[in-house]
């Protein structure tokens, strides 16, 4: 019978231990951003004072990914206790996010809203827990994935899940899936701006896999699979700001990988005729909704054209007053019921029909108003219908009221505005986002709400807002934009601790990119600077799309992982780099 020495037995052990090692890696990288399960949550009671119409949410997305994310961050832990390295320092930068997450914990313990704050609200699952989740995932990065090789093996299971996100989002996109409209790709991610932010990491992680790669046949299966999938997921993300962070991260690698491009200038071409034909396809499949919202991308371009504009809708006693852009009317709510009249008070008039309880105008700017009414001596109710927009007027112990969202009767809240005045439809509504979320910063400045409570401070009653973004009874959940989301969450202070680990890390990744030499082309320096370069264009258009897009568990995992090995990446070079200077000397 064989015995295998010793030698034997430590190497069978050593390649045992870097499997165990990967296997929460694994997680992060390839199942949360696959994996999707119908949960049915109920509502806590914070978020039943929001939602008074439902007593559950149905979450396919979300809660599942938040589940795994604990999991692997809780392997880590075991692995992380288990092998006890002592050779390992704590790098003093790594001090920002660690007291980024103390002002996390605080914020979650003075917010109003402590169970969002801490678990986070349906739909999202972003709270303290999952703060907590992020940074322990950029830290066991930085200690467990110790080699090279380690990174791109993960890299390539990341990028094998990439094609099955892209498999799942092709149904979607063609209108095979009846569940979705057509070109809508949300896929197992959950929402199409995702998939966009996801798509912009992925791309870079392809680029930098094919060009560590020796082997032809290899190279083209990357190309064809890895490349193709995340060109997919962009285009057909239809997002915007995808589209933007994307070209910035791919002119960023190609910079700062020129010499291994010019030295494959004929992949590259390869990739570059690939990559438009991939675009010209979608786009004719779409009839150019691809090139419109291509066009988008221009800060300057106008979406709001010639559509109406509310400015104002007030309430006074028995009376309202809606002002647009084109017109003003007054409407009074009286014993005879409800009237109305133009800007100087003349009779606006309209075609009553008492039977089926519909009224129609017929003077010239609002002859694109129709609306019902209910009349009778308890309840006095009207609803307008203008230009696709419902705005409803319930008459309540002699006032008039608005119904707001959830279908309950509100006053008009006037929050206080910063910026975007007649821009609001900017990025998709983001543009009135932003300008009511902006002023609540003032009250966070050392520290937030608490993470993940923005449905809760969002002033939901801002009744011509929400006219022009969309409709009254939409709630706001999310800011769009991961720095807000940061700031009002936890305060502006901990929002500048995160930002400076992540300058920290882009300025050391370009010194190092820029300075070293390339040395060959796979493994060594080469490969070094091959992934180093990836993860900080992963990491820039990360930060690009997130001026547009919150954090989201599908996503923002792989976005620390990468962090936390591009940090164990610089350290390794530099140690590398002192070595062959002390051995020169």
């Amino acid at each position: 019978m064989y015995v295998p020495e010793k030698s034997e037995s430590a190497a069978a052990v050593q390649v045992i231990n870097k499997i165990l090692v990967n296997i929460p890696f694994i997680i992060i990288a390839c199942i949360i951003p696959v994996i999707r399960w119908h949960i049915r949550v109920m509502h806590n009671e914070e978020m039943g004072m929001v939602l008074l119409k439902t007593t559950w949410y149905d979450d396919y997305f979300h809660l599942i990914k938040a589940v795994f994310l604990l999991s692997a961050v809780f392997l880590m832990l075991i692995i992380f206790l288990l092998k006890r390295d002592t050779d390992i320092r704590f790098p003093k930068v790594f001090l920002f996010p660690v007291f980024y997450f103390v002002f996390v914990l605080l914020s979650t313990y003075f917010s109003n809203y402590p169970i969002s704050a801490f678990f986070g609200i349906i739909d999202r699952y972003e709270g303290c827990l999952t703060q907590f989740c992020y940074i322990l995932v950029l830290i066991f990065s930085y200690y467990l994935i110790r080699d090279l090789r380690q990174y791109v093996a993960i890299t390539k299971l990341m990028l094998i899940a990439s094609v099955i996100v892209a498999l799942a989002g092709i149904p979607q996109f063609t209108g095979v899936n009846a569940a979705e409209s057509a070109y809508a790709v949300s896929s197992t991610i959950g929402n199409p701006n995702y998939v966009g932010m996801y798509s912009v990491i992925m791309l870079p992680a392809a680029m930098s896999i094919m060009l560590h790669e020796h082997s032809s046949a290899k190279r083209a299966c990357y190309l064809l699979l890895f490349i193709g999938s995340a060109l997919f997921l962009l285009f057909a993300s239809m997002s915007g700001a995808a589209y933007a962070s994307a070209f910035a991260a791919a002119v960023l690698f190609a910079v700062l990988m020129r010499r291994e491009i010019i030295k494959r200038y004929k992949w590259f071409s390869a990739l570059l005729v690939y990559g438009i034909l991939i675009f010209l396809l979608l786009n004719s499949y779409s009839k150019g909704l691809l090139l419109e919202e291509l066009k988008k991308t221009n800060p300057f371009y106008n979406t709001n054209g010639n559509k109406l504009y509310f400015e104002d809708v007030s309430l006074s006693g028995d009376s309202a007053s809606i002002k647009t852009s084109r017109w003003t009317l007054n409407i009074k709510c009286d014993e005879s019921g409800f009237g109305f009249g133009d800007e100087s008070g003349r009779p606006v008039t309209v075609h009553r029909d008492n039977e089926l309880q519909k009224i129609g105008f017929s003077d010239g700017p609002y002859s694109g108003i129709t609306g019902f009414f209910r009349e009778n001596e308890e309840f006095q109710w009207l609803m307008l219908d203008i230009e696709g927009k419902d705005i409803e007027f319930v008459k309540y112990e002699g006032k008039l009221y608005v119904v707001g969202y959830n279908g309950l009767i509100t006053d008009v809240e006037y929050p206080e505005t910063f910026g975007f005045k007649g821009r609001e439809s900017f990025a998709s509504g983001r543009g009135y986002i932003w300008s009511r979320a902006l002023p609540l910063l003032k009250k966070a400045v050392f520290l937030g709400y608490g993470p993940d409570t923005f449905t809760y401070i969002f002033p939901q009653n801002d009744i011509a807002g929400k006219l022009n973004y969309g409709a009254i009874w939409v709630i706001i959940g999310k800011p769009h934009n991961w720095y807000l989301q940061i700031a009002l969450g936890s305060g502006i202070l901990s929002l500048s601790l995160l930002l400076c680990f992540i300058v920290w890390f882009i300025i050391k990744s370009m010194k190092l990119l820029i300075t070293r030499s390339d040395r060959n082309d796979s493994g060594g320096a080469g490969g070094e600077r091959i992934i180093i370069g990836a993860i900080l264009s992963a990491v820039i258009a990360y930060l690009i799309a997130a001026i547009f897009n919150d954090s989201v568990v599908a996503v923002s995992p792989i976005f620390w992982m990468m962090l936390g090995f591009g940090t164990r990446m610089l350290e390794t070079a530099e140690q590398n780099i002192q070595i062959i200077k002390d051995g020169g000397s």
